[in-house]
């Protein structure tokens, strides 16, 4: 191995201003930063307006990952001159790993204006776009910086990694695939190498990959991270908590790893540690964007006689009904309760004491607010202590009524077999199509359609049509002999209604339902029925059939 010399302190010490800029130079391309800051000090302490030893200090600074120090170098630099090209280049780069993109693009841009021609400066502006969450613009823009320099592996990697955020997995892993031919060193195409065959469930392959990521930067929290997530997804949780505390050891304020670990320990039963690191989501990169300032003191458990609290709903309406249950008890601590949420929700709560507020709606003066997935924290839930899984919702007698007279004779099954396409589980939780066929051949039962959004018209079924809200869609549900749903709302509200309903769960299936159980203790309605293996929903839609053959077609029979 070639070996690395230094610069010494003590032989710089009286150098002048070039010859601490070539010395500081080369300690910078050897990895000696800290010598590299020495040097380009030593400069600015003789003469303060170089420049380029400005710059150079900035780019040591950052290197080392000190970046107020680099910043205000930077940002000294562009005081002197704001058209510089590589002050631009290093704030961005700044920007950019100090999770300001707005800025970093910005900063970039700034650069593309003044130099067209560079592709380190298109390439910049990609990754800056990509972790705003402009995909397609930073795939653009990294095609833009390859024409310029076909070799840029910066912008190759780029652009995988936008194909990928796109859902071109088959580009993204060609791309990653050729950059590692290239590099097989190349640890961050590894770990997206293995995103991307996650995505396409190819899930041993991942593995391997991340493995052998790994053994190259076994620092690379973001790998640890996506391989807790990973063996979550294949059910192995105590591997799965083990590897996001590899993560966390590395930096202790990662959220990727605490919010993947918070998700293993829920999926295992660990509700205290779990529900605590469910706080990590409001720090989370891609999800902390879902939440704004709350309009009061954040509640934290504090008394509430004589307190205005508001509860704000966050996630998907089915969190919202599963934690629904909680509202009457806070409402009956509080002087008042201010729900906020998503107006076709509304009507399921009006008989729980609380007032009602659309969640883009200005807030009143409130005491304390809480966002509603702190609850369980906050109450200290446990799966002995959940309230009510018998039930706790009604539905509205007149639409009972008047929607009930539209529905078909008894034994009526409602169905639902996707849920919303924007949810980041939605390929792996709903039915592709024609997988309810069997059931519909069952003899003796009779269809209730209670799927809406735009795979309604997937089975030719009434009643979908006749659902305006949730209010609508409890209505029916409270006349059903039984439901038949993917893991979305409408599971949750038949739970809440009392009325027995068959979940087809994902083997990869969300927290709330744990591994191997047919029971859930969040409602003793539901039963679960389960894939043995990813994408294979043969073996959860004949148990289902089996359920209601037992149930239903037995007595007809009798």
């Amino acid at each position: 191995m070639e070996k690395k010399v230094f610069p010494a302190k003590g032989r710089d010490a009286a150098a002048g201003p070039a010859a601490l800029l070539s010395a500081g130079n080369a300690a910078y391309r050897l990895g000696n930063y800290a010598g590299a800051v020495r040097c380009f000090s030593k400069i600015l302490a003789i003469a303060p307006g170089r420049q380029a030893a400005r710059i150079n200090l900035a780019n040591a600074f950052w290197a080392l990952g000190d970046l107020p120090a680099a910043a205000l170098h930077a940002q000294t630099a562009l005081r002197a001159d704001g058209g510089s090209v590589q002050a631009w280049m290093i704030t961005g780069a700044i920007r950019l790993d100090g999770g300001d993109a707005g800025g970093a693009v910005d900063a970039y841009s700034e650069v593309v204006a003044l130099r067209p021609a560079l592709s380190g400066a298109h390439a910049g502006l990609a990754a800056a776009l990509l972790a705003k969450g402009d995909a397609a613009g930073a795939e653009a823009r990294a095609g833009q910086a390859l024409a310029l320099a076909p070799g840029d592996a910066h912008a190759a990697f780029t652009l995988a990694c936008a194909r990928l955020a796109l859902g071109d997995l088959p580009a993204a892993l060609a791309g990653f695939e050729a950059l590692i031919a290239a590099d097989p060193g190349h640890a961050r195409a590894r770990h997206n190498r293995a995103n991307a065959l996650i995505d396409l469930n190819r899930l041993a392959e991942a593995q391997r990959e991340l493995r052998a990521c790994l053994g190259l930067a076994p620092g690379l929290k973001e790998a640890w991270a996506t391989l807790g997530y990973l063996l979550t997804v294949q059910g192995e949780l105590p591997g799965a908590i083990a590897a996001c505390e590899q993560a966390i050891a590395i930096d202790p304020d990662f959220a990727v790893g605490q919010w993947n670990r918070g998700v293993a320990l829920l999926l295992n039963g660990d509700f205290a540690g779990g529900f605590a690191a469910y706080e990590w989501r409001k720090r989370h990169p891609v999800l902390r964007h879902y939440f704004a300032p709350l309009p009061g003191p954040e509640w934290r458990g504090e008394r509430l006689e004589g307190r205005h609290l508001l509860i704000r709903a966050e996630q998907g309406f089915g969190d919202t009904i599963m934690l629904s249950r909680l509202f009457p008890r806070l409402a009956a601590a509080a002087a008042r309760v201010t729900i906020c949420c998503k107006p076709s929700l509304f009507p399921l709560f009006r008989e729980m004491n609380v007032a009602l507020l659309p969640l883009d709606a200005a807030p009143p003066r409130v005491d304390f607010a809480v966002d509603q997935m702190s609850l369980p924290h906050i109450l200290q839930l446990t799966e002995t202590n959940i309230p009510d899984a018998a039930g706790y919702l009604r539905a509205d007698a007149e639409r009972r009524r008047t929607l009930g007279a539209m529905l078909p004779g008894r034994p009526r099954i409602g169905l639902v077999w996707a849920g919303n396409v924007g949810h980041d589980n939605d390929r792996r939780r709903s039915l592709p199509p024609g997988a309810l066929a069997p059931l519909l051949e069952v003899p003796g039962l009779n269809f209730v359609s209670l799927q809406i959004g735009v795979r309604e018209d997937e089975y030719c079924l009434p009643a979908a049509g006749l659902i305006r809200d949730y209010g609508d869609t409890a209505a029916i549900v409270s006349q059903l002999d039984a439901v038949v749903s993917v893991d979305t709302s409408v599971a949750h509200l038949a739970g809440a209604l009392g009325i027995d309903c068959h979940v087809l769960l994902s083997s990869a299936c969300d927290w709330r339902w744990r591994l191997g159980q047919a029971r859930t203790a969040w409602y003793d309605s539901l039963t679960l029925h389960r894939q043995e293996r990813l994408d294979d929903w043969a073996g959860p839609v004949a148990s289902v059939i089996a359920s209601l053959r037992e149930r239903f077609l037995r007595r007809l029979l009798c």
